[in-house]
């Protein structure tokens, strides 16, 4: 079983290589931007982006270092994006909005990162390293996926929509899309849970360590 995991996992990053190029190098595009912005903004307004952008922080702000305030919103985050990457999709809109969200999650960490380093420097580099990237070394690969198959069903539906299909071919093609989808989202998942139950613990090390 796992062999033909990793077979289908091959064909399937080599059929779709271009999309996961373009939308990974939106991604890296978003980082880069939210790292300059974190300069011009301002530090007034550096806070107010920040609580904006990242789950981790939305939820510490409402409920101290609670765990599990941060695995739901954390939750609501992620698949709020899946959601709306899985029905632009279907609908063939995955072409713009997959593209959009990457380059608005690329942003986010960026900003994140650059933030901790601004304002705390070395101290904060060490944090981001610790408290930002473990979560997001499985989040980011699992939401490229997702925006990637989304983007290419999109593609691939518009070049087959000029040819009539049964609709029960249609429909199986959709389930198929959703349970590539569905596994993505079981990545993604993981990543939430350790955004929320490890994430947490650097946080106490860095306010112990900076008060």
């Amino acid at each position: 079983m796992p062999r033909k995991i990793k077979r289908w996992l091959y064909r399937h990053y080599q059929n779709n290589f271009f999309v996961y190029f373009i939308i990974s190098l939106l991604f890296i595009l978003g980082v880069l931007a939210g790292a300059i912005t974190i300069k011009i903004i301002g530090p007034e307004k550096n806070n107010d982006v920040m609580l904006f952008l990242n789950s981790l922080f939305k939820a510490i702000d409402n409920n101290s270092l609670n765990s599990i305030s941060i695995f739901k919103q954390s939750l609501i985050d992620n698949y709020k994006a899946i959601l709306i990457l899985w029905i632009s999709g279907i609908l063939y809109l995955g072409i713009i909005v997959s593209p959009a969200i990457m380059l608005f999650r690329g942003f986010a960490l960026g900003f994140s990162v650059g933030f901790f380093v601004y304002e705390y420097g070395l101290k904060g580099f060490l944090f981001s390293i610790l408290g930002i990237f473990p979560q997001n070394l499985i989040i980011i690969p699992g939401i490229i996926s997702i925006a990637s198959v989304s983007m290419a069903f999109s593609l691939s539906s518009m070049k087959k929509k000029k040819i009539r299909l049964k609709n029960n071919t249609r429909l199986s093609q959709i389930v198929d899309y959703s349970l590539i989808i569905l596994a993505f989202s079981s990545v993604i998942f993981i990543g939430s849970i350790i955004e929320a139950y490890i994430a947490p613990i650097f946080l106490r090390f860095l306010t112990e360590y900076l008060s």
